[in-house]
Order: structure tokens, then C-alpha cells, then sequence
């Protein structure tokens, strides 16, 4: 694969992690779209259209745009995994940290978290928060986290055949994007 090739060429270079996570995720080719670019850009453009945010903050990451997972050493699998969508926008952040932090009364009340496997939901929203990162599946249940998960739900149903879910997730800025790789 001349993701991994190229990769290993610019560790054995000694390029910073960060430029690395850079060219994999904002720069090369998207390997699930790979001969199927309009799909891709049919995706994102409804992401775009909904959420009423640039294109360009939208970028595919995880296994979908490699073609396999680094972490769980796993090739990308049509209809059984995930498209992962990370969009880089700060306003957007910044919105749902803001309802956040007002579902909360400041992150004082932490019971409105909802529980996850047995567990709340806190901890991982706020370990998040301090990469960057907002993932609004672990929000305080409120309108605007079922509104993106309804809207995520209902786009992973339309391509049912291709994914197994497209999940989105917000960061801050493309600096915490690409540390998110380490």
C-alpha cells in the first residue's frame, strides 16, 4: 500500500509525527473512494449542506481513509466498518462546548452525562476535550446531541451497503487534529 510505503519513507526521514498525520489525513487519497471519488464527494457535501460549515473542514480519517486500521491492525472491510468523518471547525467546537458547558451549569453537574457501557459518560467527554476533539456521542443528552446523532444515523442508513456507520466527531483546529494521531 503506498500509504505505508510512504509513511515509512518519511519516518526513516525523520519527519515530525505531526506532518506525517498531516499528509495522511489532509492530503492523500481517500482508499474507500478509491475509483469512487463522486461518493465521496456526495457524503461530504451532505455533511456540508447540514451542518452549513466550509468543505474543506471535512476529512475522512481512520481505516476508510487508509484502506486499514493502525491501531487494531485491521483492513478496512466494505459494509462492516466505519467512516469516520472529522470535521475541523472551531466554531463548531466551540457551539457544542458551549451547550455542553451550560447542560452542566459549568461542568458541576456531572449526572446529566449519560451512562455508556455501564459507565458516565464525563470522563471521556472531558479527556476529549483536553485533545481538541469533541465527540457528541458522549455529550450530556440535550437536543443538539440527538440532532447530529439522528443526522449521522440517517446518513450511515442511506450507504448501509458500504459502511457499517458514518460517525462525525469536531475538532478545534487542524493542529489537534494531527496530534490526535500519537
Amino acid at each position: 500500500m503506498y500509504v505505508v510505503s510512504s509513511l515509512k519513507k518519511g519516518i526513516a526521514a525523520g519527519e515530525h509525527s505531526s506532518d506525517l498525520a498531516r499528509k495522511l489525513f489532509l492530503s492523500y487519497q481517500t482508499m474507500v473512494f478509491k475509483d469512487n471519488e463522486d461518493l465521496e464527494y456526495t457524503i461530504k457535501n451532505t455533511i456540508k449542506q447540514h451542518l452549513k460549515i466550509p468543505f474543506t473542514s471535512i476529512q475522512v480519517t481512520g481505516s476508510s481513509k487508509t484502506g486499514f486500521s493502525f491501531f487494531n491492525k485491521t483492513e478496512f472491510t466494505e459494509g462492516k466498518s466505519d467512516l469516520d468523518i472529522s470535521i475541523i471547525s472551531l466554531d463548531l467546537y466551540n457551539h457544542f462546548l458551549e451547550i455542553a458547558h451550560k447542560e452542566t451549569l459549568a461542568f458541576t453537574k456531572l449526572s446529566v452525562f449519560p451512562e455508556f457501557k455501564g459507565k458516565p459518560t464525563d470522563r471521556q467527554f472531558i479527556k476529549n476535550l483536553k485533545k481538541g476533539f469533541i465527540n457528541p456521542f458522549f455529550m450530556p443528552d440535550c437536543r443538539e446531541k440527538s440532532e447530529w446523532l439522528d443526522f449521522f444515523r440517517r446518513l450511515s442508513n442511506n450507504y448501509f451497503e458500504k459502511f457499517k456507520n458514518i460517525n462525525g466527531g469536531i475538532y478545534s483546529s487542524e493542529y489537534f487534529l494531527a496530534q490526535s494521531s500519537k
